[in-house]
């Protein structure tokens, strides 16, 4: 039986909890339109991980020659500063060439080329140092007290612990302001500019992705209740400039999240209606995920199935927050293209390649889901035990769907009354030493269900049992609305993924 597939939203009509699975897809399209649909979007998905792998190997080759001459120990002494000084050089040398790209047949600009990725791997160096957190609560608000502004914000915050937050946020300031300045300048915009500016734009993802998941559920700046006055106009400064100059530095809408996060995605805990639901999709499959990316990159630079779940449910209030965002962020890239074009492109299309991120995310957090209760969050979410606050909240997401409004560092508590509980914790917990974001999607693609079994655990599977946990794993990444693909499809299906897999960054060692 070939895979066929839609990409029609899974909203208008979506099937309800008793009828998940189907024998075909909903909203059927032509075989011709779904073919073209799914070379575009393997295409797209395809090009965004080559050049990731390439961008990532360049700076780590970069990082490691440059460890040579400035070590560890010494970014630690002052990050900041480093990250700071870093980006200025990093800036200044992408202007060491004559025209657009480097002339290669002159050994001056060969020579800028290789400094501009020595400058890039020092910079990636110090933001990784600069945002690195400790393992432990307690660690972190040690960590806190090293560097002035962070005891500034943790003692004018109502939550100490988003000094945290406050910490990532300068570090994606001094890091993207820069850059930004100079792709949009046409005079100083070169492929090298496009080059860098790219490579720190993957690099804050993650990093940007805690901070914005944090703040809108509980809003990062918000000040002790007996501030005074000044301090708190100024954490409130604060606020706006994150929410609005460096949310749209870091290629997001202002908004968009939050209305999508807590408005679509919280009320369907990934099931049939959620606009980034996983249902549909083969969980092990590249080509797969790829149609799952170009589902969200379009949903990331128009917002349509945002817009038809919350018209279908009569929620007018978000709509007209989500239109204002989005005017907003096409007034920005409208102000770009005024000044430089290529560079209100590249912002475009990086949001729309982002929702290659997006996915990652989705795989991530529910890319196994239990057949018999698709909405049942034990079943449709991963767990990941690793550092004690959980990646600042980011691994439980169990508990993190259960009790959505409560702040990221009472997770841990829940967490572990759940996994000390008798049969041990509903969910799969995956051990997070051995599966980041990036490593547990590319064991996906490599359909290993083995290691994910041997990394996981699941209350009512005995520990041992991993064959057990293994048959389990296998049955929850299925897709719902169609049989797994055959024949010479599954099999450039399993190359793509052995392919993709590999290129997959897995970590940056610093």
């Amino acid at each position: 039986m070939t895979h066929s597939a839609s990409f029609a939203s899974p909203i208008a009509d979506a099937p309800d909890q008793q009828a998940v699975a189907p024998a075909t897809r909903p909203g059927l399209a032509s075989r011709a339109g779904t073919v073209t649909a799914t070379v575009l979007a393997v295409v797209l998905s395809s090009y965004f991980f080559l050049a990731a792998f390439s961008l990532y190997w360049l700076t780590m080759a970069g990082a490691a020659l440059g460890a040579l001459l400035v070590p560890r120990a010494l970014l630690a002494l002052a990050p900041q500063t480093w990250l700071a000084g870093s980006t200025l050089l990093l800036g200044a040398v992408t202007q060491g060439i004559a025209g657009f790209f480097p002339d290669y047949g002159q050994g001056r600009e060969i020579a800028v080329e290789v400094a501009m990725w020595l400058a890039l791997g020092l910079t990636a160096r110090a933001y990784l140092v600069a945002t690195a957190l400790a393992p432990t609560f307690e660690g972190l608000k040690a960590s806190l007290r090293t560097r002035a502004a962070d005891r500034w914000f943790a003692s004018v915050l109502l939550r100490p612990l988003d000094a945290i937050f406050a910490r990532i946020g300068i570090a994606n300031s001094l890091i993207l302001a820069p850059l930004t300045l100079l792709l949009i300048l046409p005079q100083t915009c070169n492929y090298l500019v496009l080059v860098a500016w790219g490579t720190v734009a993957l690099l804050i993802q993650f990093p940007q992705d805690l901070m914005d998941h944090a703040n809108i559920h509980n809003r990062i700046f918000t000040p002790r209740s007996d501030l005074e006055p000044g301090k708190a106009r100024l954490l409130s400064a604060c606020q706006r400039y994150y929410e609005n100059a460096l949310c749209l530095m870091a290629l997001q809408i202002p908004q968009y999240y939050r209305i999508q996060h807590n408005y679509v995605h919280h009320v369907e805990d990934n099931g049939p209606a959620d606009s980034q639901t996983t249902l549909p999709y083969d969980r092990t499959s590249f080509i797969d995920f790829a149609r799952h990316a170009l589902v969200q990159g379009i949903d990331l630079v128009t917002g349509r199935q945002v817009f038809a779940y919350l018209k279908a449910r009569n929620k007018t209030k978000q709509i007209g927050e989500l239109k204002r965002s989005m005017a907003v962020w096409y007034a920005f890239l409208v102000a770009v293209a005024l000044v430089n074009p290529l560079a209100a492109a590249a912002i475009f299309a990086s949001r729309f390649l982002g929702g290659n991120i997006l996915s990652l995310f989705s795989f991530y957090q529910h890319g196994l889901v239990v057949e018999h209760d698709v909405l049942d969050v034990h079943g449709n979410s991963t767990n990941y035990d690793g550092n004690e606050h959980g990646n600042l909240g980011h691994d439980f997401h169990v508990e993190h769907h259960l009790r959505p409004g409560r702040h990221w560092a009472d997770y841990y508590e829940q967490f572990s009354k759940a996994k000390g509980a008798e049969g041990g914790h509903k969910a799969l917990v995956m051990d997070k030493d051995c599966f980041g974001p990036l490593a547990f999607v590319a064991a996906l693609w490599r359909r290993d269900y083995a290691v994910i079994a041997a990394n996981g655990h699941l209350g009512g599977i005995a520990a041992g049992d991993k064959a057990a946990l293994e048959q389990v794993v296998m049955a929850r990444t299925r897709p719902f609305y169609s049989a797994p693909r055959a024949g010479f499809a599954a099999k450039l299906d399993r190359v793509l993924g052995a392919v993709m897999a590999r290129a997959l960054p897995k970590s940056f060692h610093v």
